[in-house]
């Protein structure tokens, strides 16, 4: 994670909080990891951030913990993105590990692309 964003990162770690950061075009760019947990019709139908991994948002914690194992390293800090960061916020109450780093990005994918983010197509 890009240093800039380490006390967000640190605060919860030391106290167990969720973080939040606004989805913006310069907090993207600081985040080493990002998970886009929106559908496969979402992702098709905008794209989706440049080296973001797509994991949909599902119900059952231990598939969707497994799915992130799977796909990131958990033990370094992440972001989880949606469409507008409704979602993104009932993952991380499902990621309830102190010793996980996770943060919002609030706004998700409406944010950012109202802002001129130019996304990648997505790829089945």
């Amino acid at each position: 994670m890009n240093k800039s964003l380490l006390p967000f990162a640190c605060c919860a770690t030391l106290f167990g909080e969720i973080v939040s950061i606004p989805a913006d075009i310069d907090n993207i760019s600081k985040i080493d990891q990002i998970v886009d947990i929106r559908t496969p019709a979402e992702w098709r139908e905008t794209g989706i951030i440049k080296g973001a991994k797509t994991i949909t948002l599902i119900n059952d914690k231990n598939e969707f913990m497994d799915s992130l194992k799977s796909s990131i390293d958990i033990k370094k800090p992440f972001a989880l993105i949606c469409r507008s960061g409704h979602r993104s916020m009932m993952a991380t109450h499902m990621i309830d590990s102190p010793d996980i780093k996770v943060i919002n990005l609030e706004g998700g994918m409406m944010k950012i692309m109202s802002e001129g983010y130019k996304t990648v197509p997505y790829k089945d």
